[in-house]
């Protein structure tokens, strides 16, 4: 996007060293909401995907996060560590996150701005 576009090499610097603070403070928090572990995370300069997780329990945040909501960045930190329950997309895939997040779905709106 146009936003990204205008970032210097300082900004993203200073948004992946935000980015890793945030999101391993979340991770910590809503693992232990979930009572789900994983075993590291990762950030990312990823433009098409905000976050992923591997079968080996590796959990990766593009940086570009930073830039939306903090009520979008949690909803991908829940939906990443869901994905430790079910490596899918499924209706028990929601259901994990809905239960912590009842308002997912406003946040997946948040996303798409």
């Amino acid at each position: 996007s146009a936003l990204t576009e205008s970032l210097t090499e300082n900004d993203i610097k200073g948004l992946k060293n935000s980015a890793r603070k945030y999101f391993g403070q979340r991770l910590e928090y809503y693992a232990a909401v979930m009572g789900l572990e994983y075993s590291g995370f990762k950030i990312t300069a990823a433009k098409t995907r905000f976050g992923s997780c591997s079968s080996a329990k590796n959990i990766c945040f593009s940086y570009r996060l930073m830039l939306y909501p903090e009520a979008a960045r949690d909803y991908v930190v829940v939906h990443e560590l869901a994905h430790l329950v079910e490596m899918n997309h499924s209706r028990r895939f929601y259901a994990i996150i809905e239960k912590i997040l009842p308002d997912y779905k406003e946040r997946i709106k948040l996303l798409r701005k």
